[in-house]
């Protein structure tokens, strides 16, 4: 059966296609046809994009990586047009029509509630009758970490990895998603501050306040 290539990189016996069953993919497999809905990549494209970008906020296993390639393959989602060329890790995989039709019935789902898991403000929390010690403590590791968050995210180039075309024919969403990110951190250091300096001005009032009792 004769196949079309896309101008996109895709390919499909049914170009016609415009809907499938609603699938349950794990986070590695959503975000592997995401990369790929961008341009063909390799499956070491894929991890390195992921550490540029959604690694701190949305899963993807370095473990699960080739065997969810494998699964999306299965799937008719994505295939490897030129086959396998060398390594596997240099397999080029290009998103199928199917596999771009499953990947905006994702988009357009409504998403997960938001959840995060963070043990420093649980502990930040049942350390409250620890003393400001323990307090300032939690504060500044938690500052520690938002510091190297924040420079992590300066470090990133959004849309580094397209080609002239690719750029020009996107909206600005990369580098809307690290102005996000810029701000959250930046939010969170400010907060920071200001909490540990509370914390530091009632300590100092509680020990002139000692010092002053007959």
């Amino acid at each position: 059966m004769h196949r079309q290539e896309n101008e996109d990189g895709t390919s499909g016996s049914n170009p016609a296609m415009t809907d499938i069953e609603p699938l349950e993919l794990t986070p590695t497999a959503w975000s592997i046809l995401g990369f790929l809905s961008l341009h063909p990549r390799s499956g070491y494209e894929i991890r390195e994009a992921a550490k540029r970008s959604v690694r701190m906020f949305w899963g993807i296993s370095d473990g699960q990586l080739y065997p969810q390639l494998k699964v999306l393959e299965s799937l008719q989602l994505i295939e490897a047009p030129q086959g396998a060329e060398g390594p596997r890790a240099r397999q080029r995989w290009h998103l199928t029509d199917k596999g771009r039709i499953a990947l905006r019935q994702w988009l357009a789902a409504p998403s997960a509630p938001i959840q995060i898991r963070d043990e420093n403000l649980v502990k930040f929390l049942f350390a409250s009758r620890e003393g400001p010690e323990m307090i300032v403590n939690l504060i500044r590791e938690r500052r520690a970490s938002f510091e190297w968050m924040l420079k992590t995210i300066q470090e990133i180039q959004p849309g580094s990895s397209w080609d002239r075309p690719e750029d020009v024919s996107s909206l600005p969403v990369p580098s809307m998603l690290k102005q996000y990110g810029t701000a959250y951190v930046q939010m969170v250091l400010d907060w920071c501050n200001e909490a540990e300096s509370q914390l530091l001005s009632l300590s100092l009032n509680e020990s002139q306040t000692e010092e002053e009792q007959p």
